[in-house]
């Protein structure tokens, strides 16, 4: 199975948790590239705008070629318990290129979920698996054993 790892990373906490998984599956990984500016206080505000609004963005193009892989994992950081403007934003724009997907997040608190059942709902396809990681957690390497974990169920699916 040919798997890709794209995600979208504001603070670098859902970076490392893709380059994890990436490195756990030995596979591609990507950054979704948003073409806003959305870091210190006016980027975090209008991110908050934008999600509540279910807005989209405009992003940079992908390198990666969607139909060769088998499964794309995707991560998105949670704003405002959903998932972030350039995910939703990819998951329009190619959700018809994705045979398989899985889902992962990060966020600052209680996770809900609610990002999982808007990416599934956008996409249009049931993830294989998805996993939640804390911000907290990914700022230390307690964020490891859940990526062990949600890797391997990966693994076992080939």
């Amino acid at each position: 199975m040919k798997a890709l790892v794209i995600y979208y990373s504001r603070d670098g906490h859902t970076r490392r948790v893709a380059e994890a998984i990436s490195d756990k599956l030995a596979c591609d990984k990507e950054e979704i590239v948003d073409t806003q500016r959305r870091s210190g206080p006016i980027g975090f505000l209008r991110s908050g705008f934008q999600v509540k609004r279910k807005s989209m963005t405009t992003l940079k193009a992908i390198e990666s070629d969607l139909p060769v892989y088998d499964l794309v994992i995707i991560g998105t950081p949670v704003w405002a318990g959903t998932v972030s403007v350039p995910v939703r934003t990819f998951l329009h724009e190619h959700k018809e290129l994705l045979k398989e997907v899985a889902f992962f997040s990060t966020h600052g608190g209680d996770s809900t979920q609610n990002e999982f059942i808007e990416m599934e709902a956008i996409c249009g396809k049931e993830p294989v698996a998805i996993m939640s990681v804390t911000s907290k957690e990914a700022e230390g390497e307690e964020y490891l054993n859940s990526v062990q974990q949600f890797a391997r169920g990966l693994k076992s699916r080939t």
